[in-house]
């Protein structure tokens, strides 16, 4: 236990000393933000204005800002979701830099089970994501406020920590595997380079899902953003949808929702939250298995 304390404050302690390590770890928020606010944004406001105007006295100004208020937060939803996975990857090139100073050797032959050594980084990056997504979800709150978005409820506010904290659980997991086959900093600098392109675009944030083929439905589903993405917008807009959908057809909700990617199916059968949280909790631990695997086996070939 004491070798997996030890091992947990040395990994956060390097991550945050580095600090241009934690800003470019965000920089793929901070594109998603620039993109929604001048571009996408407007034309998602405009696609759900647009449906409402066909309920008469509807698609008014009050109706505009409550699509504001709903576009941003669906928008910041994503962003959590993004930054549990490069936060993550960032967290992991100090990994990396041990492997190519030959300090992780040192650190391998530490009197512990190749479990806890894994778990000791897995736990390590799963605080750093959960800290970052946290501060993510507090910034989107305040910004929130001052949009005119009301402040969510106990509940919700719980709820979300339950997802951000399963969601970065998962998402250090996968790291630790990939950080564990990689051996340069260039391969992983490359790795989050693919990941900063394909987040947006694999968590449903640059298009809706709803508005895909369903060929590239079907392959999205295959990756786990898109159920940590879908199960936070389904909590943290529901205020929002509330007061937008309110002497609305519920079946024009529960579309918006199927296109949005709140609601997510396979087939015809709708996903629940559960199940959402299910599918995120087996990859990690997948992931967590492969990891001890792969580095008791790697380990036992160096010898």
């Amino acid at each position: 236990m004491r070798g997996f304390m030890a091992l947990t404050r040395r990994n956060i302690a390097l991550y945050f000393k580095d600090f241009s390590a934690v800003f470019f770890s965000l920089l793929s928020m901070l594109i998603v933000v620039f993109l929604m606010v001048f571009f996408l944004g407007d034309v998602t406001n405009s696609e759900i204005v647009n449906i409402l105007k066909n309920i008469p006295g509807r698609g008014g100004e009050a109706d505009i800002a409550l699509c504001d208020q709903m576009v941003f937060l669906w928008t910041c939803a994503g962003i959590i979701t993004i930054n549990a996975a490069t936060v993550t990857h960032s967290f992991y090139s100090n990994m990396i830099k041990d492997r190519t100073g030959n300090r992780l050797n040192s650190l391998m032959v530490m009197p512990v089970n190749r479990s806890v050594f894994v778990l000791g980084y897995v736990f390590s990056a799963w605080l750093t994501g959960m800290i970052m997504s946290l501060i993510t979800l507090i910034v989107t709150e305040i910004i929130g406020v001052m949009r005119g978005v009301a402040v969510l409820p106990v509940k919700t506010q719980l709820m979300l920590l339950l997802i951000i904290t399963i969601n970065s659980f998962v998402f250090s997991s996968i790291m630790f595997l990939f950080a564990s086959a990689i051996k340069s900093q260039s391969a992983w600098g490359g790795i989050g380079i693919v990941l900063g392109t394909l987040a947006g675009f694999l968590g449903g944030i640059y298009f809706p899902i709803g508005e895909m083929s369903s060929s590239m439905q079907k392959m999205i589903k295959c990756f786990p953003f898109i159920y940590s993405t879908s199960a936070i917008r389904k909590i943290m807009l529901a205020p929002v949808e509330d007061k937008l959908f309110d002497g609305t057809p519920a079946l024009m909700r529960e579309e918006l929702d199927r296109i949005m990617g709140m609601d997510l199916y396979f087939d015809k059968n709708q996903l629940s939250q559960g199940s959402k949280m299910v599918i995120l909790l087996g990859v990690g631990i997948v992931f967590v298995i492969l990891s001890t695997i792969y580095i008791t086996y790697s380990k036992k070939k160096d010898r």
